[in-house]
């Protein structure tokens, strides 16, 4: 036997001992989720879901089943636990071909340090439909706000929180994310967070975490389409900003007419609110297919006639963001052309942040 494959069979037998060494992770006392305040979520219903159960019968299928996708929806508490582990059930078991499914059914915890929210762990879901997770091991006793961000493209049927015996865990001190009113954002399969590896690196996430501001989520995989029976919903709510970012779902032919019914819909119900209309940005195929870039630029142009239409008519407090920038200029900023990675998340984010900033101030 040769000195290297001696050398090889001791590092095994040394990790084997490592590991038959390690102590085995003491059980947490688990505690209901819903017993702790969630952010993103304009309803009261004991779930969730993103539209309360009424709206079932008013959007369309595809937008309700969506709509029961946990995106944008997160748990606040606080603890001294030494230990944090996550149970959690998922509704369908979801799965993507260019999504990982910690994007799409696990979960992201993050705690509050200096004032901001630091990424700690993800909860990695399994090939079930049931998971449990440790997102923290062996950490102090110090007390602690945290955010447990939930998944984006799967609903949650069920979730639990475990700490260590002895620990607490409560409901949050600070008034953080709790204390301003949201910013609801209407949008497509981007807005839902395809395809951010974890659901703290979608862009209404990372907007949550930089604005302090709660964000509810109304991106709608592919059904994001300036519906009247969605404006329904975003009338119930009581936000600070408006998003209308549906361009990439609809069609050039109806943006024109449901843009402005859409917005003639929402300053009925909130004559005050600023309401941001966001342009689609290029895709990646459309700088080399031309068919593709006349496409995004006839869906622009429908949307800046809607826009100059509203003024014309006396709209106020209505806004528009141009299409261009979004994703940086190295064209690396997708995982297929159009859906963002992480670093097109990112991008994403710092792009429309000052517009938001400043309309919310404005306001």
């Amino acid at each position: 036997m040769n000195r290297t494959m001696l050398s090889l069979m001791a590092l095994l037998l040394c990790c084997s001992r490592l590991f038959a060494q390690s102590p085995t992770p003491a059980p947490l006392d688990y505690h209901d989720a819903m017993e702790f305040p969630l952010i993103g979520k304009y309803h009261q219903e004991h779930n969730y879901n993103r539209l309360p159960a009424r709206f079932e019968s008013t959007v369309r299928p595809a937008v309700w089943a969506l709509s029961r996708n946990a995106a944008g929806i997160a748990v606040r508490f606080r603890s001294n636990a030494t230990t944090i582990g996550a149970r959690w059930k998922v509704l369908n078991n979801a799965s993507m071909n260019h999504m990982t499914a910690t994007g799409i059914r696990g979960l992201d915890l993050y705690a509050l340090v200096d004032n901001k929210w630091q990424f700690v762990n993800s909860a990695i879901p399994d090939n079930s439909n049931r998971s449990e997770r440790t997102l923290l091991k062996n950490g102090e006793t110090t007390w602690r706000e945290y955010l447990l961000f939930l998944p984006l493209y799967d609903g949650v049927d069920s979730l639990s929180i475990g700490v260590n015996t002895g620990a607490s865990i409560e409901k949050p001190q600070q008034t953080l994310l709790s204390d301003k009113k949201p910013i609801v954002y209407y949008g497509s399969s981007i807005a839902q967070g395809g395809c951010a590896t974890r659901p703290g690196m979608a862009y209404t996430n990372i907007l949550v975490r930089q604005l302090q501001r709660p964000i509810i989520n109304l991106g709608f995989s592919g059904n994001g389409m300036f519906e009247s029976a969605v404006g329904e919903a975003i009338c119930e709510t009581d936000p600070s900003l408006i998003v209308i970012d549906c361009n990439p779902n609809t069609v050039p032919e109806q943006i024109h007419e449901r843009a402005v019914k859409l917005v003639q819909q929402l300053r009925a119900c909130k004559p005050q609110i600023p309401i941001l209309l966001v342009e689609n940005y290029m895709y990646e195929n459309g700088y080399f297919e031309k068919d593709v870039r006349e496409i995004v630029f006839r869906k622009r142009a429908e949307l800046r006639k809607a826009y100059d239409e509203l003024l014309k008519a006396g709209v106020k407090n209505l806004h528009y963001l141009s299409g261009e920038g979004f994703l940086g200029e190295d064209h690396e900023g997708t995982v297929d052309g159009v859906h963002p990675t992480d670093v097109g998340m990112e991008r994403f984010a710092a792009h429309i942040l000052p517009t938001l900033r400043k309309l919310i101030k404005e306001k």
